[in-house]
């Protein structure tokens, strides 16, 4: 069963996302923020990341970042409703973060689902 760290500063996010992560047959781990995210990451092993690009004290993309050093194959999905497309595009092609997809907001459960199991293959 693949394991998946989900952060998002949005309970409602993070819940929509567990319910339709986890209806598909995954494990789900919740954090609210980059700093609980690193944390999480530190403790356990994840087969994917699906983060948020916009979130208080350490977004998405910096967060990627950090990770990058201690998980360098983790496999990240980056959501967001608050970034334009273009640059959404730039954080996929950007090789040194690593991003295998994007999903812009709003999205749906099926959507999520679709979009996890490609990147899981």
């Amino acid at each position: 069963m693949p394991k998946i760290l989900v952060v998002d500063d949005n309970a409602m996010m993070r819940t929509v996302m567990r319910s339709a992560l986890e209806r598909a047959g995954h494990k789900v781990v919740l954090a609210d923020n980059g700093e609980k995210a690193l944390k999480a990451a530190a403790g356990e092993t994840f087969d994917l990341m699906v983060t948020d690009v916009q979130m208080p004290r350490m977004g998405g993309v910096e967060l990627v970042r950090a990770l990058r050093k201690s998980l360098p194959d983790l496999k990240v999905l980056v959501i967001s409703g608050a970034v334009d497309e273009g640059q959404m595009h730039g954080y996929a092609s950007d090789k040194s973060l690593g991003i295998s997809a994007t999903l812009e907001k709003p999205f749906t459960a099926d959507k999520l689902a679709s979009k996890v199991a490609e990147i899981l293959g």
